[in-house]
Parts: C-alpha cells; sequence; structure tokens
C-alpha cells in the first residue's frame, strides 16, 4: 500500500550519465513501474530526454500510441514547464498540474509528464528558465502527492541535464562495464559540482548501478570492472550491490521495455528496487541523525 499523501516526503531523483547506451531509460521505467506496481509507492516519471523513450514506453504499456500521436504529443508534454513569456511585460506563468500531468486509467500508481523530440527545437537561449521545473514540483507540492519523481535526463549535457539536475534531490547513474564507463562518470561529476557550485544547491549521489550484464564475465571484463572501481570518483559515488542483465526480449521489446515484464529482469529489479529502498532509508536515518547533532 502507497503511502498515505500526509505523510509523503518525496524524493526528486534523475537517471543520467554522459554516456548513451547505458539503459538509462530501462532501469529508469523498471525501477519506477516495480515500485509503483509491486511496493505500492506513487511514482511521476518526467521524460526529458530528447529521445524521449520513457513515454514511448509508457504509451505502450497503456494503451496510448495514438492518443499520443494524435493529441498528448501537441497539447500535454514537458514543454509547457519551459515556455517563455511572448513580451516583457507579462509575468511568468507556472501551468496548472493537469496541463502537463498525464494519468493513465490503468496505472493507479503511474503518472507522466510526456517527453517529445520537439524539445530540440525550444529556445534555450534565456538560461533562468531552467529553474522552472524545479518551481512546477515546488508550487504544486509534488513532494506530498508523489513518493518518487523519477527524471530521464538526456545523455549529454544541455539546458535540460541543468534543469533536471536543479529540480533533483538524488541522482542516479546506470553505467556498463566498459573502458568508457570511467569517462562518462567524471564527465558527469564535473557537470553535477559546477551546477552545485553554480547555483549554491547540493545534490547527493545514490550510485552507480550496473546494467546490461552478462551472467558469466570475462578476465577482460573483470579488468575492466576493477579499474572501474578503483577510480577515486566511482569510489565516491558508491556503487550498487545488485544489477540488471542482459534480457534479450526486454532489450528489443518483445513484451514492451518494462523489466517485470520478463521473469529474469523482475528478478534483477526486484532487488535493485529494495537496495534503493534501503539506501534511501540509511539515507534519511543519517540526515535525521546529523540534524539532532546539529541540534545538540
Amino acid at each position: 500500500m502507497s503511502i498515505p499523501v500526509d505523510e509523503k516526503n518525496g524524493k526528486v531523483i534523475s537517471f543520467i550519465n554522459m554516456k548513451g547506451g547505458v539503459g538509462k531509460t530501462t532501469l529508469c521505467l523498471g525501477l519506477g513501474e516495480f515500485l509503483a506496481n509491486y511496493r505500492g509507492k506513487k511514482v511521476l516519471f518526467i521524460d526529458l530526454d530528447p529521445q524521449f523513450n520513457t513515454t514511448q514506453s509508457l504509451m505502450d504499456l497503456t494503451d496510448n500510441e495514438d492518443n499520443y500521436m494524435d493529441d498528448y504529443r501537441h497539447r500535454i508534454t514537458v514543454r509547457k514547464i519551459f515556455e517563455d513569456t511572448k513580451t516583457i511585460s507579462e509575468r511568468p506563468r507556472i501551468p496548472e498540474k493537469e496541463d502537463v500531468i498525464l494519468k493513465f486509467e490503468n496505472e493507479q500508481n503511474i503518472d507522466l509528464i510526456c517527453g517529445t523530440i520537439d524539445i530540440i527545437k525550444d529556445d534555450t537561449s534565456n538560461k533562468s528558465l531552467f529553474k522552472r521545473l524545479n518551481k512546477f514540483i515546488a508550487e504544486h507540492n509534488l513532494k506530498d502527492l508523489y513518493d518518487f519523481i523519477f527524471i530521464d535526463c538526456p545523455p549529454t549535457i544541455s539546458f535540460y541535464t541543468d534543469a533536471a539536475l536543479f529540480a533533483s534531490d538524488y541522482y542516479l547513474v546506470p553505467a556498463k562495464v566498459d573502458r568508457y564507463s570511467i569517462l562518462g562518470v567524471k564527465m558527469l561529476k564535473t557537470v553535477i559540482e559546477n551546477l552545485m557550485y553554480d547555483e549554491d544547491i547540493h545534490i547527493k549521489p545514490l550510485g552507480i548501478i550496473y546494467t546490461m550484464r552478462k551472467d558469466e564475465e570475462t578476465k577482460k571484463t573483470a579488468e575492466i570492472r576493477n579499474r572501474f572501481e578503483s577510480d577515486s570518483d566511482v569510489s565516491e559515488l558508491g556503487i550498487f550491490e545488485n544489477s540488471t542483465s542482459i534480457v534479450n526480449d526486454l532489450m528489443v521489446g518483445y513484451q514492451g521495455n518494462i523489466s517485470s515484464k520478463y521473469l529474469k529482469s523482475r528478478e534483477d529489479i526486484e532487488k535493485v528496487s529494495d537496495e534503493f529502498l534501503s539506501n534511501l532509508t540509511e539515507e534519511k536515518i543519517s540526515e535525521d541523525d546529523s540534524s539532532e547533532q546539529i541540534i545538540k
């Protein structure tokens, strides 16, 4: 059963890596859907990736592909949050929840702010607009309505990356075991540290989750993983004990892009989900202890 609304203290979490092809969207979707449907959590997905795969997957899950093409993509996407005023005399206005958040009849614990490829055409020269997502979440008290707000981020440095991170309490890093993973983590860490410095905010890492791992690790892969794990930046972020495996049917979307639909990936995502919840509980206990020490 979901936590009662008046007890919620929802967390905003960005799923991000500066390297593409690491299973970012699959992990974001899989974790969110499992928490919603098997752990009773209320989850809002925000799709800020121009590839909008989170949106496409949820449209497929809820049989809304035609509705998206005919209606939603024109009327109810994340672009509305970042719309600028047309004249200097106009006051900026945050859209109402109902103008942006899509609710599904057959998924009571899952809501979505749709993504769209059209965000690549938007004028993002007004850099102050990247704070609008955070303002939208705050003004509508979304942390009181949702246990988790998961943001599927672009795999590049961009206006929308800043928007996601600025609005986030935490970030989670999906990563494949390959020779370029260290570079991706270092780039991401630099981007986040620069944003925290410039905006005087604090975003905490929840850790790195290995994705698309083979059942048997080769000697070369083990060497790459050991080199990756010995890097100081990687150690600072931390690595989940649990990971996700390569599941061919999931990768090709045989029954959609949802981890719980396939036996092996469901086993993986259940373990990752429980570790995720455990890590957040430990984080909260640590924060509470720190607050008590400050009071004393």
